[in-house]
């Protein structure tokens, strides 16, 4: 006979679908856990909270020292600017009086005769046994014109010379007075009355009117100058260098300026 085998044996699982609800611990336990994680979680908020009032104020300190810096930098800008402007200022200032100085220079020079020059034109025609005794000038200015002619016939001048000049004859006096007028700045020459002097020499009162062309024009280059560098300036629109002011020649002296 064959041995039969014994029939395995199944074991069966039963699921237990929730854990036993049952609690045997005092409520105290259950109030201590909840009082303590409550407690936690307000640390915790708490340690945050502190955090980022510590973080919001050192960028606050960073960010006003940022801003204290740039304030800083600002005030020496400012401080420079101003102390540049100062100096501009003054070299504006400089400009401005030294192109007033050459104005009035050339203003004041605007009627500057060269009486050297006439002097030496006027002795020229004199012949060996004449001489110019006397004279005095009388030249306008600036301020003032030259005074107007007293007869309709003068010819219209700038300045005048009253000669007195002796000579051996009237007629030599009257050469002499029509000679004169071809003198570089002579317009009109008048031989007004004529004296008798002590043997056979005569004295003439002579008027010499004397026109533009015995001006000297010494500042006639530095007014064209000037011109030309404000059509140049407002070509360019840009600000013309300021000029060195001119000085008089070394050789005019007192008499050929006419002072």
């Amino acid at each position: 006979m064959s041995e039969k085998k014994p029939a395995a044996r199944r074991e069966v699982k039963v699921t237990i679908a929730y854990p036993p609800s049952a609690n045997l611990l005092p409520p105290e336990v259950g109030l201590r856990k909840a009082a303590a994680r409550a407690r936690g979680r307000a640390i915790f908020i708490a340690l945050v909270a502190v955090g980022i009032s510590v973080l919001a104020a050192v960028g606050a300190n960073i960010y006003q020292l940022q801003r204290a810096v740039t304030l800083e930098n600002a005030r020496s800008q400012t401080l420079s600017l101003t102390t540049q402007q100062g100096e501009y200022s003054e070299v504006r200032t400089a400009s401005q009086l030294l192109s007033s100085t050459e104005a009035a220079r050339v203003f004041a020079y605007s009627t500057e005769v060269s009486v050297k020059g006439l002097i030496d034109g006027l002795n020229s025609k004199l012949t060996s046994d004449m001489v110019v005794s006397t004279y005095s000038f009388d030249t306008a200015n600036p301020l003032q014109a030259f005074s107007p002619s007293v007869s309709p016939l003068d010819t219209e001048s700038m300045a005048a010379f009253s000669l007195e000049v002796t000579g051996g004859s009237v007629a030599v006096i009257d050469d002499w007075v029509r000679k004169i007028s071809s003198v570089d700045g002579v317009v009109q020459a008048t031989l007004l009355s004529t004296t008798r002097e002590e043997g056979s020499t005569f004295s003439g009162s002579v008027v010499v009117l004397v026109g533009d062309a015995a001006l000297l024009h010494r500042f006639d280059g530095i007014v064209a100058d000037a011109e030309a560098a404000d059509d140049e300036a407002a070509a360019t629109e840009t600000t013309p260098a300021p000029t060195n002011s001119p000085e008089p020649d070394s050789d005019t002296n007192d008499e050929e300026n006419g002072s």
